[in-house]
């Protein structure tokens, strides 16, 4: 009798632990979301919320940087993250980039401030800064943060160079902002600088139609890259202006090194490992570039007679000889503001059919977009 009744109570027992464990709410095991190029972000998909990682918000800073996005109830933990409700329905920018990306999700409108105004090729950007909807609040050392308060931005999204871009950041989380790390320069490969329309996306609730928008940009970028594959004849290309005595040209690993690579061309520090810009002597550089066929991004330049104009020495150049200078400044406006690096951002596909029909006219019938050729 006691074993029928000991059974009893361990069922009654097995039975209110189980009607416990199903009344309690589980969370869903996350999905990661794809992202096949950029490195810098990952987006955990929890079904109620996501969670997005990004690290390396600049070089060499090893802080991670945690977003939850919830639409109802924000979920209990992750105390080390930010939380923001979705979607966001205002938002500053502190650069062009964030603006372009922004812009292709149709969503432009919940700009409410931004910093270089002035220097975008966007005609509904102006058109929104001219009605007053966005407010132009200054550069980084230059924030006015009266006016950024009184646009009562839900986030800000803001980037990082160094330590001391800590310092505005941490300022406007003493005003009561709620701020966003964006680190879309830092990526190595052109697609994965346009992937972040992910990233973007997500504080939107706008995850769909940035997998649909990058979709169609990788799509048209890979076909490209096919057109180049077999080609034997790849001509060397060098980069860049001196300045203040030296030159900085772009890492052997940098998203422009991958351009060159992609259209067919050699790029002359190919065997660099650095992402981002390297200082080289001016005498180096004419030493390694004096024979390359041919020479972009010779900054706000216009023409070859002002290119030489800062050192006669660049007359003996091949490329000068032969004309084959080519900048990406086509698409600049009146305050120098240029669009390759605003719009290009999200549009690789194109800054890449301009250097294969420069490389290689004979594959493709395009006329320039981003770059032209100086006369």
């Amino acid at each position: 009798m006691k074993q029928v009744v000991l059974l009893a109570g361990l069922l009654l027992l097995f039975s209110c632990n189980m009607t416990q464990v199903k009344d309690e709410p589980q969370e869903q095991p996350a999905l990661q979301v794809p992202v096949a190029y950029a490195e810098g972000f990952t987006i955990a998909d929890h079904g109620s919320f996501k969670l997005i990682r990004l690290s390396d918000a600049w070089k060499g800073e090893k802080t991670n940087y945690q977003y939850v996005l919830y639409k109802d109830q924000a979920p209990t933990g992750y105390d080390d993250a930010i939380k923001i409700r979705v979607p966001v329905t205002s938002i500053a920018c502190m650069s062009l980039t964030h603006i372009a990306l922004i812009e292709a999700l149709g969503k432009e409108n919940t700009i409410v401030a931004a910093s270089g105004c002035n220097y975008s090729n966007s005609g509904k950007i102006k058109a929104l800064v001219q009605s007053g909807k966005i407010t132009e609040v200054g550069s980084e050392n230059a924030l006015n943060y009266e006016l950024l308060a009184q646009s009562k931005p839900d986030v800000v999204m803001m980037f990082g160079i160094n330590e001391a871009s800590l310092k505005y950041v941490n300022k406007l989380k003493t005003m009561g902002m709620t701020t966003i790390m964006n680190a879309e320069y830092m990526e190595p490969h052109p697609l994965g600088k346009a992937e972040w329309i992910k990233f973007v996306a997500a504080f939107f609730d706008e995850s769909e139609k940035a997998d649909s928008i990058f979709s169609v940009v990788e799509k048209e970028y890979l076909s490209l890259v096919e057109l180049t594959q077999n080609i034997n004849n790849k001509p060397l290309v060098f980069v860049g202006m001196p300045w203040n005595g030296n030159w900085y040209v772009a890492g052997g690993k940098s998203f422009q090194a991958q351009l060159f690579q992609d259209a067919g061309a050699r790029y002359l520090w190919d065997d660099n490992e650095e992402r981002s810009s390297v200082v080289k002597s001016m005498e180096l550089v004419y030493d390694k570039a004096y024979d390359a066929e041919f020479w972009l991004n010779q900054n706000s330049y216009g023409s070859i007679e002002a290119v030489v104009g800062y050192d006669e020495k660049f007359k003996h150049f091949r490329s000068v000889k032969t004309g084959r200078l080519y900048n990406n400044n086509k698409r600049m406006n009146e305050f120098e503001g240029n669009d390759y690096w605003e719009s290009g951002t999200i549009n690789p596909h194109l800054i890449l059919k301009d250097m294969i029909e420069i490389f290689h006219p004979e594959l493709l019938d395009h006329e320039l977009y981003y770059y032209q050729q100086l006369q």
